[in-house]
């Protein structure tokens, strides 16, 4: 290989031990390649790529601890400076001997540049500067110039009495305030390039660090702050400067983490952010610096787009002297939407109007709305015109049922009916919003579906194996057959067995198979091979699930293609983020979606130049290619053999559009073996598959289109639907952050972040669960 693998180490800092040995805690890791050849300044460029870090900003120091593989890297006697290019020799020729030394570990320290720094290839660390500024408390003072990303990074510690226990009062700052007009109550901490993080974002406040600051010249975020008062009508201001981490002035005694600063002056224990702690609130009858006024106005406008949060926070604070804390911006957020779509209390209210409207400009459209005995939302369904009567006429009699969870502030729940049109496109029905999923709102939703499609001939439902939706199900659909998502109970057979990795490697894909299979004796074979690797779960299938409920040749009527719920989990993707929404515009984004759908789906049907939609014309082509190859014997004018082109042997029936490959039948589209016989007798194979797969029915489907309901302030109302009232759901919103993401279902693979233990280093656990015993480093 070219390169090697190092261990990138950052956010920490070094503490001394007992025994005058030195560790490295509480920092970040990853791995990064360089190359075996590199030299001091490609490694250090490296680095800064690595890390993201602006070069004309920040110099960085690069320390190693080279330790033999069975020993920890992060505890040592003395790390070593990478400072030149013999040094860097060293770690990459240790690091291409992973056997014996590892993964070795770079150590990474960061410091802020000052105007007269340039960007060096080397960073000396001895060397110190002191700000060349005027004042009472120069001299008695000072940050350290190099200091961690995670000392760098730490909010201020909660334990802080006044501005007077940090070592700065308000008479040091005197006239010279950085122009700031926030309490140190707000707590926020520098980030790169002097852009903030939120406190929230951090867990790892520790007591025992002390710092101080002073006044010095710097250069923040490319604007230069000086005491000269004449930065453009800027006005003086203190930001504090920084100092080599190993390096005090006035025999200033040290602590044991990196040998920082400890004032002698200061007595709380307490980490201080370098810019508010020169930023106390100013009287009321005070007024900002001319700071404010010099920043660009056009920095923050309305349509302004931010590369992240922490760049917008920075130009609030530099502009307006607002620190935004994350509640706050939260609550920003949460009135920014309610402009936008409205109260969603309100919203509730809203839903009989727009019902109203909806139907009017749509026909054949039915709404319903349920409400309790106080006024409260229960239960609301809808189904559009246009979808109903497609559905009716031109598409497959399968519906798949599915329930998802709203995320806006009432919580709830939305069912959702959809089918696949003849080109395999969604083509939702009708959805409903519940105040909750029970028995009964299945029980309401299903007898709302009935009522709008009533017992249509071979109707099929599938779902998962949820006991209310198939309680529901046989209750209100006596003619209609209820089917299984076989996806489903694929995932209740890992989730109930606990099969090993390679035991669920067989029974996977037989399972598959058999429920997949056309054929009565095909299933019995996968089913054979299911009792062979595993009796438990082949009898949990066979007897507690029933084979009639996912398996396509055990089922009792007709499922086409459509063998999980996947059609209806794709309604409730599309809808993740409308879910959020408050319940009126919920509705009125699936009606939106269906108007696009509509438009677009009916252009391109009468565009298709075949007369199978494309989907089902690609299937029927490549069956073709098969039949081309096959043998037909007659063994009467409509029934035919055929044999050969890699299938097993097939009789046919044209004339009741049956082959005993089941294909035909149970698909409604010619199979290899019937395509075989059109070919031989020239009959035209494609009158044989069903209409709801032609171009004609797919333009059928979407023919009626999906009208708007118009702006709010032109909707004409009747007065008894404008003194109806509907509340929200009596169950009050709890409180915090909404969540967002779904809890995965039994058995479902999921890609989890793999956690690593900061301290032994093994994987499944964190620092604070690790119960390892670490290896003594005592001598």
């Amino acid at each position: 290989m070219d390169s090697v693998v190092l261990e990138l180490c950052y956010d920490g800092w070094w503490e001394t031990l007992e025994n005058s040995r030195m560790e490295y805690v509480n920092g970040k890791n990853r791995a990064f390649l360089v190359g075996k050849n590199y030299l001091f300044d490609q490694l250090l460029a490296r680095v800064y790529e690595v890390l993201q870090i602006n070069p004309n900003d920040y110099s960085i120091t690069m320390k190693t601890t080279l330790r033999s593989s069975n020993t920890l890297y992060r505890i040592c006697a003395m790390p070593m400076d990478i400072c030149d290019d013999e040094m860097v020799r060293v770690v990459l020729h240790m690091a291409s001997d992973v056997a014996n030394f590892g993964c070795i570990p770079i150590f990474v320290t960061t410091s802020p540049r000052v105007p007269s720094e340039g960007i060096e290839p080397h960073v000396d660390t001895e060397t110190s500067f002191r700000a060349n500024m005027s004042g009472p408390d120069n001299d008695e003072e000072v940050l350290p110039r190099t200091i961690s990303l995670q000392q760098y990074y730490s909010p201020i510690h909660d334990n802080y009495d006044n501005i007077d226990d940090n070592g700065v009062t308000l008479q040091d700052v005197g006239a010279t305030v950085f122009p700031i007009t926030t309490s140190l109550e707000q707590r926020y901490s520098p980030y790169h390039n002097y852009i903030f993080r939120d406190n929230d974002d951090f867990h790892n406040e520790t007591e025992g660090d002390n710092v101080c600051a002073e006044p010095s010249n710097t250069t923040r975020g490319g604007t230069r702050f000086n005491n000269d008062g004449d930065d453009g009508g800027a006005g003086p201001s203190n930001v504090p400067s920084f100092q080599h981490e190993d390096e005090c002035e006035d025999n200033t005694p040290v602590n044991n983490r990196g040998n920082r600063p400890i004032p002698s002056m200061v007595r709380s224990r307490r980490r201080i952010d370098p810019l508010t702690s020169v930023a106390p609130t100013l009287p009321s009858n005070m007024v900002a610096p001319s700071f404010v006024s010099s920043c660009d106005s056009d920095d923050i406008s309305v349509g302004k787009l931010f590369a992240e949060k922490n760049e917008f926070i920075l130009q609030l604070r530099k502009e307006y002297g607002v620190q935004l804390t994350y509640q706050q911006a939260y609550r920003a957020r949460e009135v920014g939407l309610e402009i936008v779509r409205g109260n969603p209390a309100e919203s509730y209210n809203l839903l009989p109007k727009y019902s109203h409207v909806l139907t009017t400009a749509n026909e054949g459209t039915v709404t319903h709305l349920e409400q309790n005995g106080d006024g409260n939302f229960l239960y609301y369904f809808v189904a559009l015109g246009s979808s109903i009567k497609g559905f009716m006429q031109y598409i497959r009699p399968v519906i798949a049922v599915d329930g998802t969870h709203l995320k806006g502030l009432y919580r709830g729940s939305m069912f959702v009916a959809t089918c696949l049109d003849g080109n395999n496109q969604l083509y939702p029905l009708a959805i409903g919003i519940m105040d909750s999923e029970n028995n009964d709102a299945w029980e309401w939703f299903m007898m709302k579906l009935h009522g709008v499609i009533g017992d249509r001939p071979e109707l099929v439902i599938i779902s998962d194996r949820c006991t209310a939706i198939r309680r529901a199900v046989l209750k209100v659909f006596h003619n209609a057959t209820h089917g299984v998502c076989f996806y489903h109970v694929k995932g209740n057979i890992k989730s109930q067995f606990r099969m090993s990795k390679a035991l669920w490697d067989q029974f996977e894909p037989a399972f598959i198979n058999a429920a997949k299979a056309y054929g009565h004796e095909e299933f019995k074979r996968q089913l054979e091979g299911l009792w062979m690797i595993h009796s438990g779960a082949a009898d949990y299938l066979e007897n507690n699930v029933g084979t009639c409920n996912w398996a396509r040749s055990q089922f009792e009527g007709r499922r086409y293609s459509i063998l999980t719920t996947n059609i209806a989990e794709s309604v409730n993707a599309f809808m993740r983020e409308p879910r959020k929404f408050p319940v009126t515009h919920l509705v009125d984004h699936f009606r939106k979606t269906l108007q696009q759908w509509f438009y677009d789906r009916k252009i391109v049907a009468e565009s298709m130049t075949t007369r199978l939609t494309t989907w089902a014309d690609e299937i029927v082509t490549e069956r073709r290619t098969i039949a081309e190859r096959m043998i037909v014997r007659p063994v009467s004018p409509h029934r035919f053999q055929v044999i050969g082109g890699g299938l097993k042997e097939g009789l046919v029936d044209l004339q009741k559009r049956t082959c005993s490959c089941r294909v035909f039948q149970l698909d409604q589209l010619v199979c290899a073996h019937a395509i075989a016989a059109c070919l031989t007798h020239r009959v035209d194979f494609i009158n044989l598959c069903s209409d709801f797969y032609t171009t004609e029915s797919l333009a059928m489907a979407y023919a009626q289109p999906v009208e708007p309901v118009g702006d709010v302030v032109d909707w004409e109302i009747p007065d008894e639907i404008q003194e109806m009232h509907v509340y929200p759901p009596v169950e009050a919103p709890p409180p915090g952050r909404r969540k967002e993401l779904r809890i995965p279902s039994a058995g479902e693979d999921v890609d989890r972040r793999t956690v690593r233990c900061g301290r032994c280093h093994e994987l499944g656990h964190n620092r604070k669960r690790c119960k390892n015993p670490i290896a003594s480093t005592r001598s």
